[in-house]
């Protein structure tokens, strides 16, 4: 859905100039095939570049900072705001109150039509209302904080709790931000089913993590791991461009999501014991994906070392992850 946004966006240039004029940018011209502008007043006025021609990413050039960064995350770096915030103020410029159902709009035609359209479309994710999370403490975990995931990360990630259930409760959000499923981790361990839904959801069609890393994991290596605890620990441990699966399968939905990050190497992290084969599988859901783009992709092969059974190379701590980026990832 970024790729359609930021389409939206290149189809009519004068958004992107009000998009500018929102966060400050000063002496904004648009050209015939690029929009150019200067940080603030006092600087120079062409030092930034936005090409509104061939450029699917809407990448932006500041040349003082030489930075090539796409919009969102320049956004992000350079003017202290956050993911959803970008997004919110893109959805005004936009006239726009929802991307789900504005990009996944029924045909005027319906019925049969619409019926063979789904076949080559997605469907709307169903959102939540924010509102559904006040029902659960915003409070941190001691279980998670054995876990190696930190106060700060679970703070970060919205971590709450459930107190008749006696759950840790994980929202997990669309490519946009918008909550889209909310999952609960049980706070013990003599079950045999640790993780359930609270409010079930679409997780196969999002990354987790990926709204709120976002600005870290484009135009960088790209750690995917199967849960959602692997980025939070990630995060504990420093390192902001890791996203999960939720599962052991990555859907064609996922592997799209990954090639709008203009990624540089793709790096799968599954659990240990997971059938090579699986992976291969996951490999070539990806490659299928990215004719049109240029990036490594790499495996963890947990046979090089000996390691608990369906342990996460991030449940071994920093150290033991980095060594294990480092030495045991075999490039395809």
């Amino acid at each position: 859905m970024l790729e359609d946004i930021k389409k939206k966006l290149l189809d009519n240039p004068d958004n992107i100039v009000h998009l500018l004029e929102k966060y400050g940018f000063a002496n904004i011209k648009q050209h015939r095939n690029y929009i150019s502008c200067g940080r603030d007043g006092s600087g120079s006025p062409k030092s930034i570049v936005i090409k509104t021609d061939n450029n699917q990413y809407l990448y932006v050039t500041d040349y003082p900072k030489n930075i090539n960064k796409d919009i969102i995350s320049y956004i992000i770096q350079e003017k202290g705001d956050d993911f959803k915030g970008v997004l919110g103020n893109i959805k005004s410029v936009l006239g726009i109150s929802n991307f789900e159902t504005y990009f996944h709009r029924p045909s005027v035609f319906g019925g049969f039509y619409d019926n063979i359209k789904a076949r080559n479309t997605e469907v709307a994710l169903h959102v939540y209302d924010e509102s559904v999370l006040d029902q659960y403490v915003r409070l941190g975990n001691r279980k998670f904080i054995k876990d190696n995931i930190s106060l700060n990360a679970q703070e970060y990630f919205g971590i709450r709790f459930c107190v008749s259930e006696n759950g840790i409760v994980i929202p997990i959000r669309s490519e946009v931000g918008d909550l889209i499923a909310v999952k609960m981790r049980c706070n013990y361990d003599d079950t045999e089913q640790k993780y359930f839904y609270l409010y079930p959801g679409q997780s196969s069609k999002t990354l987790y993590g990926f709204s709120q890393n976002y600005s870290e994991l484009t135009d960088n290596t790209v750690l995917v791991f199967e849960s959602e605890k692997s980025v939070m620990q990630c995060y504990s441990y420093g390192i902001r461009n890791a996203v999960a699966l939720g599962s052991g399968s990555l859907s064609q939905k996922q592997a799209q999501m990954i090639i709008s990050l203009n990624p540089s190497k793709v790096i799968l992290l599954h659990d240990q014991g997971y059938d090579f084969d699986a992976i291969k599988r996951n490999i070539e859901q990806l490659t299928n994906y990215s004719r049109f783009s240029s990036f490594k992709v790499g495996y963890w092969d947990w046979k090089k070392g000996k390691y608990p059974d369906k342990v996460s190379p991030s449940d071994l701590g920093k150290k033991e992850l980095n060594r294990i980026l480092e030495n045991e990832i075999n490039e395809v």
